[in-house]
């Protein structure tokens, strides 16, 4: 364990717990939640530069990077499904996307291959990161601030998330299009 390592299992242990405070939490409980989150969410950033500059990159941070970050969206979106925030259907495409990789990466892993992540996965990441934030600052509105909350605001959102669908899809298509012999192997295909 390294300090790009600890910072991003220290990442997953956030993700796992502290969205949930937002359930229940006070006002002031969910300020600090938002950041939390956001502090984690700049690890992920963190982690990669010292790893890249001190030459501290090494195979299980490239297996727990992308968990870390799948961890965080999927709780996250949950919550915000459970509070009634979001429609499941926002969030069921981006579920399936980050499971089937994640199942994808430790099939791979357990035949001997590391699949770093790739640019497009880094950039759907970079959205979905930033779709939780906008959902996150228009369910505080709405929850503490309500006369400062227009309904044009859901319009903004919608656009945000599907922004984020289309970029999750895609980044999905390219991890398969760029593991397609590694995929094909594992299965037997022709």
């Amino acid at each position: 364990m390294n300090v790009p390592n600890i910072l991003t299992s220290l990442r997953i242990l956030v993700a796992l717990t502290v969205p949930f405070f937002v359930i229940n939490g006070s006002y002031t409980v969910r300020i600090v939640v938002g950041i939390v989150c956001l502090l984690a969410i700049l690890t992920d950033w963190v982690d990669g530069w010292y790893a890249r500059k001190y030459n501290q990159i090494t195979k299980i941070g490239k297996i727990l990077d992308p968990i870390a970050d799948k961890v965080l969206v999927i709780v996250s979106l949950s919550v915000f499904v459970y509070l009634d925030v979001l429609s499941i259907w926002w969030v069921i495409p981006i579920f399936i996307r980050e499971i089937v990789i994640t199942v994808y990466r430790f099939i791979f892993l357990a035949r001997g291959t590391i699949v770093a992540a790739v640019t497009s996965g880094k950039i759907k990441t970079i959205m979905q990161m930033f779709s939780i934030g906008a959902v996150y600052t228009l369910f505080m509105i709405n929850k503490h601030f309500k006369e400062y909350f227009f309904d044009w605001y859901w319009q903004i959102l919608y656009v945000i998330l599907s922004v984020t669908l289309i970029l999750t899809i895609q980044s999905g298509i390219v991890f398969f299009k760029n593991n397609w012999r590694i995929v094909k192997r594992y299965h037997n295909l022709a």
